[in-house]
Parts: structure tokens; sequence; C-alpha cells
């Protein structure tokens, strides 16, 4: 049966929904992020019921649709005006809509997302709704909309439906699509009966409107390789896809440096002479704004898609925990517990303003402060000093001072072929600190933000004893973010 979902992967691509319907392990399972944006989704749909209060929902049945279709039908005759996750069938196409609800000139169906905009595939999520229901013709269908986040909503006591969503008509939309969705719906029961593999190139596909759970099935073993045009730093993906396509796959086969960015020639310049580039003056230019004492400063924050505390937004970046570690002179050597502050703000309360607090009592009040790719920082200290205007000032007075040590590297002045065309600090460290054996993140439980987010928000309503292990692995991952901070610094101070 072909369900919305599947629909929409295969508007994707048909290779991919061909490995999905003959159940195929994926090789690239869907990661932290695509977990915490599904839940996302589960809390937005919750909220969304309150736009009509009172309605019926169908229960979800695994494996059982036509149960669930019977349920609807039912609920529809027996007078109900508001129906959630109401299901249908028609010529083995099966879909839920979010939101159904009944007027004077017929029902009206949402599709609600957890985004704050509109996307093409929303659009197509309607779309096919839209079909099954016209052509099961058994009511009158008066509008379709598709329901989004309103990002410059601002919780105050209660969440107000009708403030909290966008709600823009697609009516018009579904059904200029119509012809193209009932030719896909004949191409995709086309390939779900083959035993063939469609015959798919790579391409932008393959990673928007998602990242493909399939792509090692297709992409190029080398792809990840030092050497390889998909590791060239800010290249559009079509030109890289270009270059694969005419059989340049490596830097060695590449003719046109010139048409390369400063940074791209880096790449190439690195790899053939088997050594880092190095432009001491770009370096130095960096160095010179240094002030000590030096401050390296880090954030962990989460979203929520349905804002729980005063003043929160839809997805907006929610501090909870920091790492700083102080060197006060360029003689001092650190080890990664000394001169070091951590901060985590209990889960089960807003952890703005004792952040804010903890920060303008443990940040030296003079000296750089560090940060790498500093405009996460920065921002999030903008929000906090809008939540305490109390504190603004000391909390705005700390933007003035940071430094971004991404700078020298992104700036041209140290490029290694290890940093595989990425100047991200999981890159940079390994690449410039190899000796240290101490600065790795693959030994640790919590090995990026978003797990580091995740992580957190699972400790909301946990107890203390459920909680320790998790708290120890956050402080870990932090703890490490600005100590590879004060290392890298110290290699380009050498250098």
């Amino acid at each position: 049966m072909l369900s919305k979902s599947k629909f929409i992967l295969g508007q994707q691509c048909n290779k991919s929904f061909w490995f999905d319907i003959n159940n195929i392990e994926p090789t690239n399972p869907p990661d932290e992020g695509s977990l915490e944006r599904l839940n996302a989704g589960n809390e937005v749909g919750e909220i969304s019921k309150d736009l009509f209060p009172g309605g019926i929902e169908i229960p979800y049945l695994p494996g059982d649709q036509k149960k669930m279709f019977e349920l609807t039908k039912e609920c529809i005759s027996q007078g109900a005006t508001s129906i959630y996750e109401a299901s249908f069938i028609f010529d083995d196409i099966f879909v839920r809509v979010d939101l159904m609800n009944k007027t004077e000139k017929g029902w009206d169906i949402y599709e609600v997302k957890s985004s704050t905009r509109i996307r093409s595939y929303h659009e197509y999520d309607a779309s096919i709704q839209w079909h099954v229901l016209k052509e099961l013709n058994m009511f009158e269908i008066n509008d379709v909309f598709v329901v989004t986040l309103n990002n410059e909503f601002s919780k105050k006591k209660i969440i107000d439906p009708i403030k909290f969503f966008n709600i823009d008509s697609v009516l018009n939309i579904v059904q200029s699509n119509h012809q193209e969705v009932k030719q896909k719906i004949i191409e995709l029961k086309s390939i779900a009966a083959s035993s063939e593999e469609p015959p798919i190139d790579i391409g932008p596909h393959c990673k928007k409107p998602h990242g493909c759970v399939y792509m090692d099935k297709c992409w190029p073993n080398n792809m990840n390789d030092i050497n390889s045009v998909f590791r060239f730093y800010r290249m559009n993906l079509k030109k890289k896809i270009s270059l694969y396509n005419q059989g340049i796959d490596t830097f060695e086969k590449m003719n046109d440096i010139d048409s390369l960015t400063p940074t791209q020639k880096n790449q190439i310049e690195a790899f053939r002479e088997a050594t880092p580039i190095i432009k001491k003056q770009e370096i130095k230019k960096f160095t010179d704004k240094i002030i000590y004492p030096i401050s390296f400063f880090d954030f962990e924050t989460f979203t929520d898609a349905v804002p729980l505390y005063y003043g929160q937004r839809p997805h907006m970046q929610m501090p909870f925990q920091y790492s700083l570690h102080i060197q006060d002179n360029e003689n001092q050597t650190l080890k990664i517990n000394e001169n070091h502050f951590e901060f985590i703000a209990n889960p089960d309360e807003d952890p703005r303003r004792v952040i804010a607090e903890s920060m303008i009592q443990k940040l030296p009040k003079k000296g750089s402060i560090m940060a790498y790719n500093e405009s996460f920082e920065k921002s999030c200290i903008k929000n906090l000093a809008e939540y305490c205007p109390d504190l603004a000032e000391d909390l705005l007075a700390l933007n003035e001072r940071f430094v971004d040590l991404i700078e020298p590297f992104r700036g041209g002045g140290y490029y290694d072929t290890e940093f595989r065309g990425s100047f991200s600090i999981k890159k940079v460290l390994p690449a410039i600190c190899s000796s240290n054996k101490e600065l790795d993140y693959k030994k640790l439980e919590i090995s990026n933000g978003g797990l580091a987010s995740s992580s957190y928000k699972g400790l909301r309503n946990r107890s203390n004893e459920d909680a320790q292990k998790t708290l120890e692995d956050l402080y870990q991952y932090c703890r490490l973010d600005t100590y590879a901070m004060y290392a890298i610094y110290q290699r380009i101070i050498q250098i």
C-alpha cells in the first residue's frame, strides 16, 4: 500500500523509494537531529488539535489501515465535525489527514508541520491527501491548508493556537498539482512492482529536502577521501556532481585550477605538497587581536518546537550549559580540568536567568572571549539580554570582546588536508593536535551538539540518580570543546 510518506519519498528519489518499499536496510540511518524533528512534529500535532477542540481522534492501528478507514467513515456518518488523523484509502493509497473540520461549505483539511515556513514537499503532502479525498468523493472539500509555526510567537502564560500557528490555503496549488500527482502514483506503483532497482544518478536530490538513508549505496566510495572533489570547501553540490560525471573525481584530475576559490586552491596545493599550507601573516592578523586573559567559551543549547517557557519562541536556541577555560597569560599552561568553570541548568526549569547570572560571575571582566564560530555564542547572549533586561548591559558588553578561532583557518592562514574541506572544530582539532590523545571526541558518550541537546532534554522529569551519568557525559563533552580551543590556539601560537 502506498502511504503519504512513501509518496513524498518517491517524489524525492525513485531509487530510495524502491529500497524502502523492498525493506532494504538503510546504510545511513537517521541521526539525532532527524529523531528530534520527529518528536517535534508529534508535539506540534498535539497542540494543533486545540485549533478545533473536542474533535475525535482516529487511533493508529499498525498494519490495519482498513480498520482506520472504517472508523473514520463511522465518525463522519455519526455527525462528527472535527476529526484528528482521519484515515482514508483509495486505489491502494493510504493517507492520514492531520486535522479535518466541517464548515457550511464542506470539509477543510489541514496538514500540520513543525517548521516555520511552507516548503514544496509540504504542498505535495497536501496534494496526495486532496487527490485521495477527491477521488473517494465521500464529501465536499471546501479548502486545503498547510499549518506552520509562527516564528514571531512568544509564549506568555498559555499557548494560543491561533497565534501560535500560521495557516495558509494551498487549494490552488494542490489543484494544479493533481495531474502530476496522478502520474507520479502510476510511476511509483510500477516501480514498486518491479524486481529491478531503478537507475538513478546521484544529485542534489540525495540531500534535499531530506538526507537519503541509502547514500552509501549510490555515492562513490572515495567521496570522503582527502582528495575527493566532494570535499571541496563551499563548492556548489551541482558543480561537484558535474565534475564527478565528467570523470573528475579527485584533485589529481583537476585541470581548471584558476576557477577555484583561494581555499579550494589551498586544498589542492596542500594535497600535492603533502604538507599544510601556512600563511603566517594571516595567522598573525588574528593573534594580534588577542588580549589576555583569554576566556575559551562554549554554549550548548536546546530548542523546542512548542515553547515551554515565558518569552520562548518556536525553535529558539536556549543555552542550558557552558564551559569556560581561562588562560591568564601566554606563559600559563592549562590541563583539561585546570582553571576551568562549567555550568548546567536544571533541566526542569527555564535555564536563561541562571546561566546568564553564572556567566557574568565567572567570566573575567577583561580580556578576549574566544569561541569557535562566534556568531552562535553572540546570538545566544543577545537573546539572554532580551530575556534579562536588568543584566543586558553586562551581557552585551561580553559580545564586544569576542574573537573567533575559526578565523585563521577560514581566512586562509592554515589548511591541512586532514580538514577534508571543513573548518569545524572536530576536523581541525585532530589534524593539528594529533599527538594529544586527550583531545578525542570519539571516546565520549556524547560527542556532538545534537546528542548533547537531546540528552539534556531527555533529563526532564527524571530522577537525580538516573540523570547523574548523563550530566557527567554532558560536562565531559562541553569541557572538551573549550579545552580543544585552548589546544588549537596554542598550536597556532607555536606556528
